[in-house]
């Protein structure tokens, strides 16, 4: 430095004057947040596209027809809305996202039994089949005429 030259007064120990900050939100509540948020897409998602199925007839098993459980049966139809049944890559995906089963057994509900699928839109005018009871089995008719037999062995004994 040249001599006489001084130097600014300038305090160098000094810190420069602190500005108050912003208060933060600690780090885990915005994970929690975030998590809680994603959650409740995914649920609400997977609520929609979840299997839903209503009952369409129940067919119930004549009194002049006896099985050998001892039970009264029925055949309950279903109609079965299965939307994230789209996103399976193979097949036609519109007959397994609605479709109609039909379950024999003696839950009258239809949650347990023997099913039979019958396809939407294949024809088979789930609607108006028929079911006749037999000490053999039951004989299902579609609409369209064609026929199933359904042995009393697959839908009696708690199956």
């Amino acid at each position: 430095m040249r001599r006489g030259a001084t130097l600014p007064d300038v305090n160098v120990l000094a810190s420069p004057p602190t500005r108050p900050l912003p208060e933060k939100r600690p780090p885990g509540l915005r994970w929690a947040l975030g998590g809680a948020a994603i959650v409740a897409v995914l649920a609400v998602a997977v609520a929609l596209w979840w299997p839903r199925s209503t009952v369409v007839a129940v067919y119930r098993q004549p009194a002049g027809v006896v099985y050998a459980d001892n039970v009264r049966h029925v055949a309950v139809l279903r109609h079965v809305r299965a939307p994230i049944a789209a996103l399976q890559s193979s097949g036609a995906a519109a007959s397994r996202e609605n479709h109609y089963v039909l379950v024999l057994g003696s839950d009258p509900s239809g949650g347990y039994g023997h099913p039979v699928r019958l396809d939407a839109g294949t024809g088979t005018d789930a609607e108006r089949l028929t079911v006749e009871w037999s000490p053999a089995g039951a004989t299902v008719t579609y609409g369209s005429g064609h026929r199933l037999f359904v042995p009393a062995a697959s839908f009696t004994g708690g199956r």
